[in-house]
């Protein structure tokens, strides 16, 4: 199925694959995705493959790729369960648009890295069931890790509390926004108050403006804690644990259990490019040795 979206003053082709639909309840989880090489393609094989060992609770599960070489996504269209969306047009802000380099150019996403995460998110709310209750943005370099983690974000939104994500950052506003890499809001009123993921840096990045709308209308967000922000919290974690001395972003719920991970080194993983820290061999191996074993 083909579908042509207009966003943000620009036409989208996208090509549809539907194999899951359920209730308006079941959170929509989506997955942003770009496959330059197989080492994306194998954190994006990680990322789903936690999802479904992790998330026994009934959700939709999307996958949104921009623009990847068609090799290398065809099996995407393969995998069971998973609702998948391609797009085949260069995600570029207005700036960049009738540039001729941009547009062919492998790598143009390394320079929009931001606008086109947003594009792919802004495909995705596009094409849920637009009842649908929640939806979440992740990472493709992100794993769910313990079960019930979904049902956790999910307890916390009540009240004036109508966003949970696994990350509270401070780079840009002293009191935070929830990181786009993972967080989980209430949809219908992401659609009344007409919200988007658009950037505007350098005020604010993907994503910022739902944490900043919400705020403004009186309502508040949740943030698990976070190793990134709180390196101290490593403490928690047994000694025995795989997680103990892991170098990623690690995230817990109210009992100290870390729940979720986020590799975290931005779009450059796509491309295969590897400065420090956790290489993604030793993501892969932390998922497919420890967590999914």
């Amino acid at each position: 199925m083909n579908k042509t979206l207009n966003i943000d003053g620009r036409q989208y082709e996208v090509e549809l694959k539907l194999a899951a639909s359920l209730s308006p309840e079941a959170p929509r989880l989506v997955v942003v995705s770009r496959q330059q090489n197989a080492t994306a393609t194998s954190l994006v094989r990680a990322c789903i493959e936690a999802v479904q060992h992790f998330t026994p609770e009934p959700h939709e599960l999307w996958v949104v790729d921009n623009n990847s070489p068609r090799e290398n996504v065809s099996w995407l269209m393969d995998w069971p369960d998973i609702n998948v969306a391609l797009n085949r047009t260069e995600p570029l802000p207005p700036g960049a648009r009738g540039m001729e380099a941009a547009v062919t150019d492998p790598n143009s996403q390394l320079t929009h890295d931001s606008y086109a995460n947003a594009i792919a998110l802004e495909i995705a709310v596009r094409l849920i069931d637009q009842e649908s209750q929640y939806v979440m943005s992740m990472h493709m370099d992100t794993m769910p890790c313990r079960s019930g983690w979904l049902s956790f974000l999910r307890s916390r939104i009540e009240g004036k509390v109508r966003a949970a994500g696994v990350r509270m950052d401070r780079t840009r506003t002293p009191e935070g926004v929830l990181h786009v890499l993972g967080y989980l809001v209430d949809f219908q009123l992401f659609r009344k108050l007409n919200l988007d993921y658009l950037p505007e840096l350098p005020r604010m990045d993907v994503g910022d403006r739902v944490t900043l709308r919400l705020r403004e209308e009186g309502f508040e967000v949740f943030a698990c804690p976070n190793t990134l922000w709180e390196p101290q919290l490593e403490s928690r974690i047994p000694e025995s644990s795989p997680l103990r001395e892991f170098h990623a972003d690690r995230s817990f719920d109210d009992l100290g259990n870390v729940i979720f991970l986020h590799l975290g080194r931005g779009v450059r993983k796509s491309i295969g490019e590897h400065r420090r820290g956790t290489t993604t061999d030793d993501w892969l191996k932390l998922a497919y040795e420890h967590l999914m074993a």
